[in-house]
């Protein structure tokens, strides 16, 4: 295994490692600056790219993974502490056969706190068609990082409001067509969907109901309510490698602003192992 931090083609430090490595990197990051891993074959693997996030289980879908550091307005959905300053922590480490039990057991499958729009090889990830301009609006509330679709798989609730963080969420910016996906780069199998709106009223709205669109080509709607506690609902499928909210209608009431703030797909790892072996 190997992480390295890249910039433009350069590598500025590396450390290198079998079934574990970490590296210490000192200067602060600057524009351009990546966390590069390379590891022997895909598979899980636990990685804490950033001091302040916690370890993660995630799946690498090939041999290389890029996260890039997050600048500007793409931190807004981080604490504010995240990426500042000298001296960074980052390690990585292998998930072994061993832990094929705990990986049959049923946990959130969407939770991956160190996703970003432009991860390359790092899963769960979501992405989305919702977009917002580089605009003198935006330099002041960071919308694109703000209301990023990453930010509904981070792990945090706090979704009493619509500020900075911890209060990050998903939102449409209006678009009628707005769709959001959960790709997890490898099939599983699913039991139960959770779902935290963003609950900021009368400033919020709300969805009276979703579309969810599944990679084996299943639809099922679900109706929502004007709550902030958890929503759950049945959501039985098998080797699915991906799901797509979609066909969000909103509540007819004056608020504006429906957006989600959690979301939750609990599940285990396929026995359809193409794809999904440690």
């Amino acid at each position: 295994m190997r992480v390295s931090i890249i910039n433009n083609g350069a590598e500025k430090a590396f450390a290198e490692g079998s079934e574990r490595v970490h590296l210490v990197y000192d200067p602060a990051y600057k524009k351009g600056d990546m966390v590069c891993l390379k590891v022997e074959k895909p598979g899980f693997y636990e990685i804490r790219l950033e001091d302040t996030l916690p370890t993660t289980l995630v799946y690498l879908d090939g041999t290389e993974a890029e996260f890039p550091i997050p600048f500007g307005v793409m931190r807004a959905g981080f604490s504010p502490r995240s990426f500042t300053g000298k001296r960074h922590f980052i390690e990585a480490r292998a998930v072994t056969a061993s832990a094929a039990d705990l990986l049959s057991r049923p946990r959130n499958l969407a939770l991956n706190p160190h996703d970003q729009t432009d991860n390359k090889g790092i899963y769960p990830h979501m992405s989305s068609n919702v977009e917002y301009e580089d605009s003198f609006r935006n330099k002041i509330f960071p919308d694109r990082g703000l209301f990023a679709p990453r930010n509904v798989i981070d792990g945090v609730l706090a979704n009493e409001s619509h500020r900075l963080y911890p209060h990050q969420s998903w939102g449409i910016n209006r678009n009628p067509e707005a769709w959001l996906c959960c790709d997890f780069g490898r099939p599983v199998d699913t039991s139960e969907l959770r779902l935290w709106i963003r609950g900021e009223f009368p400033h919020d709205s709300y969805w009276s109901s979703i579309t969810v669109k599944t990679s084996d080509g299943k639809e099922e709607v679900f109706e929502l309510k004007k709550t902030r506690e958890c929503q759950s609902f049945p959501f039985e499928h098998k080797s699915i490698t991906s799901l797509t909210l979609c066909s969000l209608k909103k509540a007819i009431e004056p608020a504006q602003f429906p957006a989600l703030s959690l979301l939750e797909v609990i599940g285990w790892e396929s026995e359809n192992k193409s794809g999904g072996a440690v």
